[in-house]
């Protein structure tokens, strides 16, 4: 079915759809492709990897907005928070309130187009949602670029004048990617804590928080190995960069050395978010 000006149905909600078809044609090319012999291969190896998990996550957690608008949306969130903060610590705590309504109308007429029904149910609980998907974020950068100071035998920045290079570039990598994810994920326990709603507080929480739990631990681990993939692009480039080194079999190394700790983090992120969405009840 193709989209017209005549159609109700918004554009960006044809590009999402039409994203999801091709994430899931992308998902069993991919599968065919492991059944194949040019499995042996290690690019090819790396390859499908790194894409079943972010096909599969693709699936999962579709975007509501469209990449784009996700990142554009994110800085929106950066200049309202800078901004507030500032009118704040100036004593401007009337300004401050008000930066924050106003960037909170923003963000409900983004997400409006797609999930305007449940908007108008709840609104207050995609906040708390985007929250939790930052408060995930911060988690996952703080794992990720932490890694060379709690096993410094096997991750390092490097020596200076490259070590804070290496620093910026993991930063933002694994910052950028990180709150893309968990966005996503919050978004789709959003969907899900509104779909369970309803009856007591008390009764929704012990219906809801068991579910949105093993869907944010479900998603977390997807999601940990797409951030995964992009840290490992970002160690491939640096390590050809710093060191020289061949930059496939670099960050195939690092896929195989964080992939045990990357993927129980993963969990326990989604886990949180998940808990965090399911306890967010009306009284």
């Amino acid at each position: 079915m193709l989209c017209s000006a005549r159609d109700e149905v918004p554009s960006t909600a044809c590009r999402a759809e039409g994203c999801t078809v091709g994430s899931v044609l992308g998902l069993g090319a991919l599968f065919g492709l492991m059944l194949s012999p040019c499995s042996r291969l290690p690019l090819v190896s790396a390859f499908v990897v790194v894409g079943v998990p972010l096909m599969t996550f693709l699936v999962a957690a579709p975007s509501r907005l469209g990449l784009g608008r996700e990142l554009a949306l994110f800085a929106r969130d950066a200049q309202a928070m800078l901004l507030a903060a500032a009118c704040a610590l100036t004593g401007r705590r009337r300004e401050a309130a008000a930066v924050v309504g106003v960037h909170r109308e923003r963000v409900e007429a983004a997400y409006g187009q797609r999930l305007s029904a449940l908007l108008e149910q709840d609104p207050l609980r995609l906040h708390h949602a985007r929250r939790l998907g930052a408060f995930g974020a911060m988690l996952a950068v703080i794992a990720g670029v932490g890694l060379p100071f709690v096993a410094g035998e096997v991750y390092t920045f490097g020596d200076f004048p490259v070590a804070p290079f290496v620093f910026l570039t993991d930063l933002v990598v694994i910052g950028v990617v990180s709150r893309v994810v968990t966005e996503r994920i919050a978004i789709r326990l959003f969907e899900a804590g509104v779909a369970l709603a309803g009856g007591g507080a008390w009764v929704a929480r012990a219906r809801t928080v068991p579910l949105t739990a093993m869907l944010g631990g479900a998603l977390g681990a997807v999601g940990s190995l797409v951030v995964l993939a992009a840290a490992a692009a970002a160690s491939g480039v640096e390590s050809r960069v710093v060191f020289d080194a061949d930059m496939t079999r670099a960050a195939v190394w690092f896929l195989r050395q964080t992939a045990p700790m990357a993927l129980p983090l993963g969990i326990g992120i989604g886990s949180i978010l998940g808990v965090g969405m399911g306890l967010a009840q009306r009284r």
